[in-house]
């Protein structure tokens, strides 16, 4: 019998560029805007805590000034401790060392990761830091419009959920929304069944849990 060669196909993609690559304004815009994008605040600043940059989330929680506040354009704290606690960071970051660093300010506390970022890819040089911010409790509003849209829920039942995503009982709810608390019960109920969730808790964590989506219609700073 007469051999048969095997025949191999191989498919090469095309791996060309469509367009020609934008220019570095271009692309640092739209790195800006996606870092505006997500619910932790970010800040990037040098070793000496200058802030290069901020999204909106670290623009927000600078602005209230209760654990963090923009001093002249350096990172600064609340407090003289607080402060020490970001310099031993910063001079960790220095020899590439990562650090988390717990601030306090009366009844707010805001954990900060500092990240080393080297100043060319491949060398051990740090010249900038990444400040992630943990995220304050509660869910954006436009999140939870959307998630209440797509289940139905009422405006008065949305309110609910919204206070329970943001950590409050249903007796401060009845307070807060000056409403009963058999009321509250019932929206909770509703809240539960329109859902398909067993309990509050699961309604509360798969709203947390869910891509935080800020509304593009947001104060002029």
């Amino acid at each position: 019998m007469e051999a048969t060669a095997d025949l191999q196909i191989r498919y090469v993609p095309d791996w060309s560029p469509v367009t020609a690559s934008p220019p570095d304004a271009l692309q640092a815009g739209m790195l800006a805007r996606v870092l505006d994008e997500i619910d932790h605040g970010l800040l990037m600043i040098d070793l000496t805590g200058r802030i290069l940059h901020a999204n909106y989330p670290a623009r927000r929680e600078l602005a209230t000034g209760h654990v963090l506040r923009n001093g002249d354009g350096m990172l600064c704290a609340g407090n003289s401790a607080a402060q020490a606690k970001i310099r031993q960071a910063l001079k960790d970051a220095e020899r590439d060392c990562r650090g988390i660093v717990e601030l306090d300010h009366g009844d707010e506390t805001l954990t900060l990761a500092f990240i080393p970022l080297a100043a060319v890819h491949g060398t051990s040089t740090i010249d900038t830091v990444l400040v992630m911010c943990s995220r304050r409790p509660g869910c954006e509003m436009l999140t939870m419009q959307m998630f209440a849209r797509a289940r139905h829920l009422t405006r008065a039942e949305q309110n609910v959920l919204a206070r329970l995503c943001a950590g409050h009982g249903a007796e401060e709810i009845a307070c807060l929304e000056g409403i009963r608390m058999s009321t509250v019960r019932t929206h909770i109920k509703n809240v539960r069944q329109k859902t398909g969730s067993s309990s509050i808790r699961e309604v509360v964590h798969r709203v947390s849990r869910m891509p935080q989506i800020v509304s593009a219609l947001r104060m002029v700073e």
